[in-house]
């Protein structure tokens, strides 16, 4: 079609020309005729190896952006943004008021092979947090790698996750009793996972350098069932974990014990007195009308008392589409060497073990990307450097993007 037009154009724009010209320029029109051809010819080539870009509609949409190669190889990049305020309240300190940020991104490719996941953050280097605080004058905040990892399918049921990745043992009711949400355990992890039933087994490092004369790795194994009657469904579960830690110095500067555990500091350096050995059970039940009650228990064999810790609470509605409301009524209940105060909730009572007391979130969907949530949390801390109980108040507003 192209080369017919300009055959038009050339004809009805030249003069008459003696019949030698003619056949001149009759001869350059088919030179030109072949010339476009085989550019058509390749436009539809490069048509067919061209990437396709999915959906850009989703960006507005709040949905990651995704890229299909012709291979069917899938890449998609999600990132998220959040803005907190924090008001905090411990009794025997002077009251505390704090704006934070939170910004991450997530690259990921899904081939035929295998899936692999890189993530960035804000924040330090703490194990549990990538908030950022505001302030010294508005200097540049860090930017740390938060995931770098790979699940590779050993058969249709079976899966292989090696890296730093996003924690792969289940957390009831996404409550953070022994896990806290953005903690990104680094090691390797095998899933099974088909007809109802979920295993997960695999061990991460605290610390892998044996120049640093403290390696250490935690070992976890943890499975559930999920069913459904009638209207409800049900999910039963049950784990362990082992970190042999007695011994060892603190894996990061943060621990200490005002964390929870307790630490022998009369020699060079504090060390941890007890191990880890945790047993856990756990159920969540799921009803109509977006309604759903979850417990938690857990308990260390290695330390003859104060050792146990468990949370109960209810979740009501959902966040999916603007409008969209959702609560969750949650009381925890976590003595010091229940679990490894390190690796528990951040938020809870001011992190680490020896909490206790009652959670309530609030959260409200304002769009498909923008929703916006309400903590408030009134417990009770104990620690082995407090001669008693101390009141701790939190208030937290979060308004959170994704794009």
């Amino acid at each position: 079609m192209i080369y017919r037009l300009l055959i038009l154009c050339l004809l009805f724009a030249s003069p008459a020309r003696a019949s030698s010209e003619v056949e001149t320029l009759k001869s350059e029109v088919s030179q030109l005729k072949e010339l476009v051809m085989m550019l058509e010819q390749r436009l539809k080539t490069v048509e067919g190896q061209r990437i396709e870009v999915e959906d850009l509609s989703a960006l507005a949409k709040s949905n990651p952006v995704s890229v299909k190669s012709a291979n069917n190889a899938k890449v998609t990049l999600a990132s998220d943004f959040r803005l907190r305020y924090e008001s905090i309240d411990k009794q025997g300190a002077d009251h505390r008021e704090r704006e934070r940020l939170r910004a991450r991104a997530t690259l990921t490719y899904k081939g035929d092979d295998f899936t692999g996941v890189l993530g960035l953050a804000s924040g330090g280097d703490s194990p549990t947090s990538t908030n950022q605080t505001f302030g010294s004058g508005g200097s540049t905040k860090g930017l740390q790698l938060d995931l770098a990892y790979v699940i590779y399918p050993l058969s249709e049921t079976l899966s292989l996750s090696a890296g730093k990745m996003k924690n792969p043992l289940y957390r009831p009711g996404k409550f953070g009793l022994v896990w806290d949400s953005d903690y990104r355990p680094e090691g390797v992890f095998v899933g099974y996972e088909d007809s109802g039933l979920t295993v997960t087994a695999g061990g991460f490092w605290l610390e892998s350098d044996t120049k640093n004369a403290n390696e250490r790795a935690v070992y976890a194994l943890q499975g559930r069932y999920e069913t459904a009657l009638a209207s409800t469904k049900l999910t039963l579960g049950a784990g362990y974990f082992e970190a042999n830690i007695s011994g060892d110095s603190p894996f990061y500067s943060g621990d200490t014990i005002k964390l929870g555990n307790l630490q022998d500091c009369l020699g060079a350096g504090c060390v941890y007195v007890n191990d880890y050995h945790v047993f856990e059970a756990f159920a969540e039940v799921a009803l109509a009308n977006d309604i759903s009650a979850f417990a938690h228990w857990i308990e260390n064999s290695e330390a003859d008392s104060d050792n146990q810790g468990y949370v109960v609470g209810v979740n009501y509605g959902r966040k999916k589409q603007a409008g969209d409301w959702a609560a969750q009524l949650a009381y925890q209940s976590l003595e010091n060497e229940a679990t490894m105060a390190l690796l528990t909730d951040s938020d809870f009572a001011g992190g680490g073990t020896g909490g206790e007391g009652t959670q309530i979130t609030l959260s409200y969907q304002v769009s498909k990307a923008f929703a916006v949530n309400l903590l408030y949390a009134h417990t009770e801390r104990t620690t082995y450097t407090d001669s008693q109980p101390l009141d701790y108040e939190r208030l937290v507003l979060d308004f959170s993007m994704k794009y």
